[in-house]
C-alpha cells in the first residue's frame, strides 16, 4: 500500500475513554464521503498540544470504507477491517524511540462492540477516538501507527501491513499563564526523603496534588483543610519521582520530589 492509504491507519486511531475522561461520540459530519478523519495528519491537521502533568485528551473522529477502492483506485479490494498493532514515537532531537506509554499517554481502543479484538475496527461504519492521559514527558514527537489492513482475497481476509507516520504530537514543558505563583513561596523538604517529606508556605486557598509519574494521583487536598506547613507520609509510597503540585487563584506551580527507601 502506498501513502494514499493514510486513512487506513487513521481509522485504527480508536480509544475508548480512560478512567477519567468520558467516551467519546461517533458523530462526525463527514457528508457524502465514503470515507474520511478528522484530523487529517496530510491535511496538515494535528492533535491539540498536550502538557506535562495536565490530564489531556483529543478526539479524533474517522469513517472506515467498505472497499480499499474508496481511499486507493488501483488497490480494489473489499475491506474486512483495520487493526491497530501499536503506536511509537520518537524524540525530534534525540531521535530515540519511545512507547507512548512511557510519556504518560494512551490509546485504548473502542470498536463500540463490532468486534471482540477492541483494536479491530469494521469496514461501513464511522467511529471516534481519544488520545489521553497525564503526559509526564516534555517533547516534540513524531508519533507513528504500526497497522495491519485485512482486505478480502476469495473470499479470505488477508493483512496488508504497512506503518503511517504524520502526526507530530507536541508535549509543552508547562502550560503559558499556569506558573504564575513561584515556587519560592512553598517548600519540598527533606529532599530526597523516604518515610516522609514536609510542605511549607502553602497558601490558603487551593489545591495539593500530588502525582507518580504515570499521571496516579496518590494525594489530593484542598488547602483550607490543611495547614500551611503539612508533613506527608510516603512510607508505602514505592521509590522514584513524584510531582508535587500547588493550584492557587487559577494558577499551578510545580516541584519534583525524590523517594528513596
Amino acid at each position: 500500500m502506498n501513502h494514499h492509504n493514510h486513512v487506513l491507519a487513521l481509522a485504527i486511531l480508536l480509544f475508548s475513554a480512560s478512567n477519567i475522561f468520558s467516551q467519546c461520540e461517533p458523530d462526525f459530519d463527514f457528508g457524502e464521503a465514503e470515507w474520511g478523519a478528522s484530523p487529517d495528519a496530510v491535511a496538515g491537521e494535528q492533535f491539540d498540544t498536550a502538557y506535562v502533568y495536565t490530564p489531556y485528551a483529543d478526539v479524533f473522529h474517522v469513517l472506515v470504507p467498505t472497499d480499499a477502492s474508496a481511499i486507493d483506485p488501483l488497490f480494489a479490494l473489499p475491506l474486512d477491517s483495520v487493526v491497530l498493532m501499536s503506536t511509537i514515537l520518537v524524540d525530534t532531537v534525540s531521535q530515540q524511540t519511545i512507547p507512548l506509554e512511557d510519556i504518560g499517554l494512551e490509546i485504548v481502543c473502542n470498536n463500540l462492540g463490532n468486534s471482540p479484538n477492541p483494536c479491530s475496527l469494521i469496514s461501513g461504519e464511522q467511529y471516534c477516538a481519544s488520545l489521553e492521559g497525564t503526559p509526564t514527558l516534555e517533547g516534540v514527537y513524531q508519533m507513528t501507527l504500526l497497522v495491519e489492513a485485512y482486505v478480502t482475497v476469495f473470499g479470505v481476509p488477508v493483512a496488508q501491513p504497512y506503518e503511517f507516520s504524520g502526526y507530530i504530537l507536541d508535549v509543552v514543558g508547562i502550560p503559558f499563564g499556569l506558573d504564575d505563583f513561584s515556587t519560592e513561596t512553598w517548600n519540598v523538604y527533606p529532599n530526597p526523603t523516604s518515610d516522609y517529606f514536609n510542605i511549607t508556605g502553602l497558601p490558603q486557598t487551593g489545591t495539593l496534588l500530588i502525582s507518580d509519574l504515570s499521571g496516579r494521583t496518590l494525594t489530593q487536598l484542598q488547602l483550607n483543610s490543611i495547614a500551611a506547613n503539612t508533613r506527608i507520609e510516603t512510607t508505602q509510597w514505592a521509590d522514584g519521582m513524584y510531582v508535587v503540585q500547588v493550584q492557587s487563584k487559577g494558577v499551578r506551580s510545580i516541584q519534583k520530589l525524590l523517594i528513596q527507601h
